[in-house]
């Protein structure tokens, strides 16, 4: 009987952490055309890691996190014979840290219009596609 509740108390806790692990944000797929090729840009953000990662047609090229009280990102690769980058702003960041500053960091992104989290794409130097996660 004892071995029971000690599996099921064990059963219990794990599922209960693996509910509060939340998943992390993607954002939508978009499709462009550059130079005769699709590109298809991707990304994904880890909240409680803080980890940003963007991929184009799958392929998982650029990686990066956020320094504290720091919403900005600028990602660089190449991917065949093209130069990609990633600007992003992560206004949530300075939101998420809670506190006094986290509620300052929000009225002022309020009044920016600045709040979203996207990344500016970028091919060869010319804007293509955002992508808002």
């Amino acid at each position: 009987m004892r071995t029971t509740s000690i599996f099921a108390t064990i059963a219990g806790s794990i599922l209960l952490t693996a509910c509060a692990a939340k998943p992390p944000i993607v954002a939508q797929e978009k499709t462009v055309e550059f130079d005769g090729q699709t590109l298809i840009f991707a990304g994904t953000f880890d909240t409680e890691k803080n980890k940003l990662q963007l991929s184009v047609n799958g392929d998982p090229l650029m990686k990066g996190s956020f320094p504290p009280y720091t919403p900005t990102q600028n990602l660089k690769s190449k991917y065949r014979d093209l130069k990609i980058e990633g600007k992003c702003y992560f206004g949530s960041v300075l939101g998420d840290q809670g506190g006094a500053f986290g509620a300052i960091a929000g009225i002022i992104q309020s009044t920016k219009s600045s709040t979203g989290d996207k990344c500016e794409m970028f091919v060869n130097n010319q804007p293509m596609e955002n992508l808002y996660f």
